[in-house]
């Protein structure tokens, strides 16, 4: 029985009626008198100040652009936070981190977990609701939840640039609806989006809807496929669609935004800049090739991410018996570098937070030549104007470092 009276409802667990945290207080006070840790999924909870002086507060953070992650962040203090990934960690240090009197303190990283058993290659599998492949059948999968950021218009128009570059092929682009779909106007909506998208585009003969998979059919879904496309500007924390995905054998096709950005280095990932439809198709027909070294990429998976690792690492950091991590660097305010929230693709500078691109030819030119980290006054001796450098520190492109 749960005593903490929450919605659960993602993105806004918190949002609760004012009689119901009563409740939990009353509940939860005892508990608090004899725990000596206390682990605050996702945090922002609002009963912090009854935390006894001397427990220790563990707290995960699985985004750092919701407010409940931000409010946590620069508003309360930690002896731990978790996150599950190092891009993740990087945003933290390089902002609540960077604070002289930050409430961040350490900051470890433990991946997400994968169920390599039932996220492996299905041969042969048809998913739930699908019709088989014929001869020519190109099968792309966009299994997202129903968000416009998660990159379906992006998905439909690179289907229509594929289309157009092999014509010989059938395209076939499945998205699962969400059960939401006939009761929330809004997710309809989306859907309804998504069939305009697709008949301007010419591909509406390659837009398929399917049902709202389970995680086995998820994955019977994933082995159909030829390629699994991530496109969207969403500021990925993990990933686990990509993940899955090259667990199951299909290639992914990603635009390099957050953390899509540190997928492995293999044959099986394909990333290109967002946005870029001609760069998303061509990856789309390299990665239809297939992938080589499946087993390589398992045996990477059930090292970096097996669940028997993810819940070693939580129960390391809650009861304290973790390896110390790093505390957030102190800026000094000599040295800069690029937003780990930002990257380069020639004179163009990807921003996640601003979900698009600046062009900024100097800088960028410049920070290919100077490597990681570089003073404000070696961009000015190489003649980066002024005002171009003022402009990338006010929009948060370059920040602070040791």
């Amino acid at each position: 029985e749960p005593l903490l009276r929450l919605t659960g409802y993602f993105p806004d667990p918190w949002e609760v009626a004012p009689h119901r945290i009563l409740q939990s207080a009353e509940a939860i006070a005892p508990v608090f008198e004899w725990a000596e840790s206390i682990y605050l999924h996702a945090d922002t909870f609002y009963l912090r100040d009854m935390v006894p002086h001397g427990r220790r507060v563990v707290r995960s953070f699985h985004d750092f652009h919701y407010e409940t992650a931000l409010i946590s962040a620069f508003g309360f203090d930690a002896d731990h936070t978790i996150v599950p990934s190092e891009y993740l960690k990087r945003c933290i240090d390089a902002t609540a981190g960077a604070l002289p009197d930050g409430h961040s303190g350490p900051v470890s990283v433990v991946p997400n977990g994968i169920d390599l058993d039932i996220y492996r290659p299905r041969p042969g599998v048809i998913p739930r609701g699908v019709r088989e492949r014929g001869e020519n059948d190109l099968v792309l999968l966009w299994p997202h939840r129903p968000d416009t950021r998660k990159g379906i218009l992006e998905a439909i128009q690179i289907t229509g640039e594929v289309a157009g570059q092999l014509p010989d092929r059938h395209i076939r682009l499945l998205v699962p609806q969400h059960v939401d779909a006939e009761s929330s106007p809004e997710t309809r909506a989306f859907y309804d989006e998504a069939v305009t998208a697709a008949i301007k585009e010419g591909v509406i003969e390659s837009l398929e809807f399917t049902p709202w998979w389970n995680e086995e059919e998820t994955a019977n879904a994933y082995s159909f496929a030829d390629v699994t496309v991530c496109p969207g500007n969403f500021i990925e924390s993990f990933s686990l669609v990509a993940y899955e995905s090259l667990a199951c054998g299909t290639p992914v096709v990603a635009a390099a935004v957050g953390a899509l950005r540190d997928l492995p280095d293999h044959p099986g990932v394909h990333l290109f800049p967002w946005g870029d439809a001609a760069a998303g198709s061509q990856a789309t027909i390299n990665a239809a090739d297939g992938m080589i070294d499946v087993d390589g990429l398992r045996a990477i998976l059930a090292q970096r991410y097996s669940f028997t690792t993810m819940q070693r690492g939580y129960v390391e950091a809650i009861t304290g018996d973790a390896m110390p991590a790093d505390d957030a660097p102190i800026s000094q305010g000599h040295t800069y570098s690029l937003a780990p929230w930002c990257a380069v693709s020639g004179d163009r500078v990807y921003h996640d937070y601003e979900s698009g691109w600046s062009t900024r030819p100097e800088l960028t030119e410049f920070m290919a030549n100077a490597g990681q980290y570089f003073s404000l006054s070696h961009a000015a001796t190489a003649n980066v104007p002024t005002e171009q450098i003022e402009a990338a520190i006010r929009d948060g492109v370059i920040v602070r470092r040791t």
